[in-house]
């Protein structure tokens, strides 16, 4: 499955989101349709998850992750009108953190894919390996949701 999501940068600080049910921050994305092109994925994205017009920037990087099919794309995006109004009805929460002071409940994958975009050396191709927290975590939500 292929997944996309966006860095976005407001004055200097980056937007983080969080999803009903998750107490974690994560990058505002998901998943891909099945034959879409992932620039064009990720804008649409952007446009249906917060409900604002974005320009796709550049690849921060490609990551894969082990024993999954799984392929996520982070892109960094900018708002095609600065300071736009946000409106979400499928985050519950979304806020702007310092790039030099994030919360400390944040998906890993996000965090290593953020410091990427920080060194700005990108893009980045990496395999990620597979947090046995964050696994605990994924079968707790999937087991809530039964």
């Amino acid at each position: 499955m292929k997944k996309a999501y966006a860095v976005i940068i407001r004055n200097g600080l980056i937007l983080l989101v969080r999803r009903q049910g998750v107490p974690v921050w994560d990058l505002p994305g998901g998943d891909l349709l099945p034959d879409e092109n992932e620039r064009e994925g990720i804008q649409r994205l952007v446009k249906e998850l917060l409900a604002f017009d974005s320009n796709v920037e550049d690849l921060i990087g490609i990551y894969t992750k082990e024993h999954y099919d799984d392929i996520t794309y982070v892109y960094k995006v900018q708002e095609a009108v600065s300071q736009s109004k946000m409106d979400s009805h499928e985050y519950v929460a979304f806020n702007f953190f310092d790039l030099q002071n994030l919360p400390l409940n944040i998906f890993p994958d996000r965090l290593r894919q953020i410091k990427d975009y920080k060194t700005g050396r990108y893009p980045v191709r990496l395999r990620l390996k597979e947090n046995k927290w964050f696994f605990k975590l994924k079968t707790l939500i999937k087991e809530k949701r039964k």
